[in-house]
């Protein structure tokens, strides 16, 4: 099928609500490369309207309908581009070359899908530095491409289907999507996943099946660890059926068992967050976030040689795997290191992990050398000890 040169080729199409932080500058970044811009706003009381009036050639403001893929969808129905681009508020696209490419790829074939590169932004005090995936993002503006869900609106099941109908392609296009909403103030937050609460118990509640239920219980416990409900979170996550979870998507069954292990952490919980490690490792062994996460439970149970060998093992991992999903965040791993050398009271180690962070520029390299040098100094410990 040929393209319809009547029709503006591409539809950036998004909902809104309070997103006066993030907004412009995503909306700045892609006007120059999209054809047609639709924000549907669904309440905001930050001014969210007015910069979305200056960029938007489809702009309304709407009821919430209590149903995410209600509101994409009718973001959808008001777009005339023959293919629609999703973005949320607080993303954005900055790669000028990125946006040739998906520009240059949607013009020379037919398509059935795009997934582009997500790089969603963690919190800076957290063990992991992001969490990158690819999603689909692109996708034709046909009636039977649409979302369902109320709370994690989907659109892969209509996308497939399409798919399968017209041959079509699915691409991954390593195009990045800044995404911050992980990274807001805590009031933020609190305004933003709150409300998604209800939704997600009521789905948890009333399962349709096995299936269904260990899908909203994983969502839930993100939800509860997202807000700092880490209780809340680690109930969830310990009744959670994982191997059914892995039946649908393993790397759903990987991210919980991560949040898991860090909600069990930060309630101090060492023994329980080894379990959860487990079972990440036992998915796989190419995510550094794995093996840093098992080396800080380690310590946190006293097994400080063993924490600071799984720890050496997150940067090899993470050295060798430069595409995982989520890398780790180097500057946690400092002040884990500073810790246990204080510990030990190995205090020219201490000094030489203190001048790294406070050095204007971070040192990767600089703190590999110092977890090496902990690692000899502990061997050598240990050697003296059992010669006494």
């Amino acid at each position: 099928m040929p393209h319809d040169n009547a029709r503006p080729l591409l539809s950036l199409c998004m909902i809104v609500k309070n997103e006066a932080e993030y907004l412009e500058t995503c909306l700045k970044l892609a006007r120059p490369h999209v054809d047609e811009i639709v924000v549907i706003d669904t309440g905001s009381t930050d001014g969210t309207q007015d910069i979305a009036r200056r960029y938007a050639d489809v702009f309304e403001e709407i009821e919430w309908p209590n149903s995410f893929a209600a509101a994409r969808n009718y973001s959808l129905d008001r777009a005339s581009g023959q293919y629609i681009l999703i973005l949320d508020g607080d993303e954005y696209i900055a790669d000028f070359n990125g946006w040739k490419t998906l520009r240059l790829v949607l013009q020379e074939q037919q398509i059935a899908g795009i997934r582009l590169r997500i790089r969603n932004l963690l919190p800076a005090n957290g063990f992991v530095q992001a969490d990158v995936i690819f999603q689909e993002r692109i996708f034709p503006n046909d009636p039977s491409v649409r979302y369902t869900g109320r709370v994690h609106n989907q659109i892969w099941s209509t996308i497939e289907a399409y798919h399968k109908k017209t041959g079509y392609p699915i691409l991954n296009i390593p195009v990045e999507v800044v995404h911050f909403g992980y990274v807001h103030a805590r009031e933020k937050m609190r305004i933003k996943y709150e409300p998604r609460l209800p939704l997600l118990l009521q789905e948890y509640k009333e399962s349709k099946s096995e299936a269904h239920r260990a899908y909203y219980g994983y969502q839930l416990g993100a939800a509860y660890y997202v807000l700092g409900k880490y209780k809340d979170a680690l109930e969830i996550f310990e009744t959670l059926d994982y191997n059914m979870l892995a039946r649908g998507n393993i790397q759903n069954a990987f991210y919980a068992y991560m949040l898991a292990a860090q909600a069990a952490l930060q309630l101090r919980q060492g023994s329980k967050a080894l379990c959860f490690c487990e079972g990440m490792l036992s998915i796989t062994k190419k995510e550094p976030a794995a093996y840093l996460l098992t080396g800080i439970a380690l310590i946190m149970e006293r097994q400080i040689e063993n924490g600071v060998l799984f720890i050496s093992e997150a940067f090899e991992v993470n050295e060798k795997n430069p595409q995982a999903r989520f890398p780790i965040n180097e500057r946690v791993v400092l002040n884990v290191l500073k810790d246990i050398a204080e510990r030990m009271g190995l205090y020219t180690i201490v000094n030489e992990l203190n001048e790294l962070q406070q050095a204007h520029s971070f040192s990767v390299e600089g703190l590999r050398t110092a977890l090496q040098r902990l690692r000899t100094l502990m061997v050598l410990a240990e050697q003296k000890r059992t010669a006494a």
